[in-house]
């Protein structure tokens, strides 16, 4: 595919041709392997959740109309239920859905300052500036009333209740720097927050299409200056970050080698996907090479996961299935221990997926092991084929497609896939947004009232508050889970499935186990955080401490800590494994008295 892209001499030309294949297409895909006995079910909900008015339709003017469809969900106002925010297309307002608690949502976005008619692309939502409010990040090209231009990007900050509790968002993207990728550059999809730099702030990087300009940049977040605002430097150059050629979708900033510092999946179209290792001094070096098959992806959407559950983070990027061809088709790209990817998707039987946009990783039965699900559509006769759905069976190596069987029948024109718990029973919910169409909601019936025995789960939240050296939410944190034999790591980022974002916490199932034996927070900044029989079922936050060595989280570094320290080790608990080896030994004493000296 890399070829046609250079014969037509950019993704836009490519992007044409493309669509005209898609068109001519008459042959249609072969069937999949179902099985009738999945234990995945899900139920069409969005009309009973009250979303029948959430409609997206691209307005004239407009850019890249059939390729976008984004939103996120995350907890807005802070009343531990997800929300949901979806950009509408320009010919209605875009619609900000709050949880009312009951499976059902209402529409604030007007309420909330957020209800504009504009051009947009896609959006992702962290709390940027760490005041414990969730504010949201949008790719926007203007009010739809006029033709889609560069300088409309939004960063919209949440400002929390005012005194008569009613919330509200401002846009600050100008002042921050953040409102165009550079110059008159009209362009701009997906999004991603990580702190690349490990200074305890979230940067952002955002990915644009046009190939013919470095148009992908890196913005580093600065913190606030002497006068309370926020402000970003665009530092790709500086990083090493600076191409062209590259017809970027969306990207993921996350810590694929166990370094702590995050690295960068730009994924793209036309073959031109990317994978740049954090050299943890502010620069990247290009390791796309490591990475099998990637040159090979029409890619469009991803996810982050550890897939066969080695203890390595792997990929999965969907891409085109072509009938004339059968391929290129998704990857599964599943880490090796020398930090190389290998492509399983044939093997495993997940590459076949249509014409794929938004991906999904989760743990959709609570068996343990992470599914897939891919939203699909396009034209030609790729207009209407079904998302799918891939149970891992497993140990990653082999999948099924059960969509049919699982009651996930979606087959409009899908783009953004996110997830979240509507209603907190602890079972993964999905949202599609799709393209010229009424947004789609998939409940997830696995638990239905009291948790079936062998349907256990956690949902995990971190807060960072009390400490600037981390990332707000704990964006950057791995977190294993460990029950019996079995440890799951679960990685805590933000990033983009196809111009949308997910909530930031991490959920797994735990199958019939009902206390966790160890759960670890790994923090980026080299500490860590040990909990000892976790009950299973629960939405629980952790909370890092001021400092390491702050063992009683009195955000007071003295003596006290010194007395808690002693009790856990005394009590042979795993809590005081203060250097994260899962051991107790004179080395935690070495270490925390090291910490315990160097804090202020």
């Amino acid at each position: 595919m890399l070829e046609l892209h250079n014969s037509c001499g950019s993704t836009m030309q490519f992007y044409q041709l493309r669509t005209s294949i898609a068109i001519a297409s008459a042959i249609a895909i072969g069937s999949f392997v179902s099985n009738a006995n999945s234990q995945i079910a899900f139920s069409n909900n969005a009309i009973d959740a009250g979303l029948e008015d959430a409609t997206r339709l691209v307005s004239v003017g407009g850019i890249y109309s059939m390729m976008t469809g984004g939103g996120v969900t995350g907890d807005f106002n802070n009343d531990g239920f997800d929300d949901i925010f979806m950009l509408a297309g320009g010919e209605y307002a875009d619609h900000l859905y709050l949880n009312n608690q009951d499976g059902t949502f209402t529409d604030k976005a007007s309420q909330w300052g957020v209800g504009l008619l504009q051009h947009a692309s896609g959006a992702s939502a962290v709390d940027f500036n760490n005041d414990g409010y969730l504010d949201i990040f949008v790719t926007s090209f203007g009010p739809s009333s006029t033709s889609a231009t560069s300088g409309y990007f939004k960063l919209y900050q949440n400002n929390g209740p005012d005194q008569s509790g009613q919330w509200s968002f401002t846009d600050i993207a100008q002042s921050c720097g953040v409102n165009r990728l550079f110059d008159t550059y009209t362009d701009g999809l997906g999004s991603a927050w990580g702190d690349y730099d490990l200074d305890g702030d979230l940067d952002l990087y955002v990915c644009a299409y046009e190939d013919t300009r470095a148009g992908n940049r890196l913005f580093r977040n600065n913190g606030a200056n002497a006068k309370g605002q926020w402000t970003f430097t665009d530092v790709t150059e500086e990083a090493g970050l600076s191409f062209t050629g590259v017809a970027g979708f969306d990207p993921q900033l996350v810590d694929m080698n166990g370094d702590m510092y995050p690295d960068l999946i730009v994924v793209a179209d036309a073959g031109t996907s990317q994978y740049f290792v954090n050299n943890g001094d502010g620069t990247f070096t290009n390791r796309t090479s490591t990475v099998q098959d990637i040159h090979t992806a029409i890619g469009m959407g991803i996810d982050i996961g550890d897939l066969n559950n080695d203890g390595l983070l792997d990929m999965y990027i969907t891409s085109v299935t072509y009938t004339f061809s059968d391929g290129p088709g998704n990857l599964m790209l599943i880490q090796n221990e020398d930090g190389s990817f290998s492509n399983h998707a044939r093997s495993a039987g997940t590459y076949r997926g249509y014409w794929g946009w938004g991906a999904i990783m989760s743990d959709l039965d609570h068996d343990g092991d992470r599914d897939l699900i891919e939203t699909n559509g396009f034209v030609g006769t790729f207009s209407g084929k079904p998302a799918v759905v891939f149970e891992n069976l497993g140990d990653g190596t082999l999948f099924n497609e059960v969509a049919h069987d699982s009651g996930f029948f979606h087959n409009a024109q899908g783009r953004g896939l996110v997830r979240l718990d509507i209603e907190n029973d602890g079972d993964i919910d999905v949202v599609i947004f799709n393209s010229n169409v009424n947004m789609s909601l998939f409940r997830n019936e696995l638990i239905t009232d009291e948790t079936p025995a062998d349907k256990n789960w956690i949902r995990i939240k971190l807060n960072t508050a009390a400490r600037d050296s981390l990332a707000p939410a704990g964006i950057g944190a791995m977190i294993k889970v460990t029950t019996g034999s079995t440890t799951q790591i679960l990685p805590m980022h933000c990033g983009s499935s196809h111009c949308s974002s997910s909530t930031i916490e991490v959920h797994t199932g735990l199958g019939e186990a009902t206390i966790i034996d160890t759960l670890r927070i790994e923090w980026p900044d080299g500490s860590f955080t040990t909990r000892t029989d976790v009950a299973a079922n629960q939405v629980l936050t952790i909370d890092a401490s001021s400092h390491p060595a702050d063992y009683n989280n009195d955000a007071t570094v003295d003596v006290n800590d010194v007395f808690a320290f002693v009790a856990s080790l005394s009590a042979q608990s795993l809590v005081a494994d203060h250097n994260g080896d899962m051991q107790l030994n004179y080395f935690d004493i070495s270490a925390f008295i090291t910490d315990y000296y160097a804090a202020p």
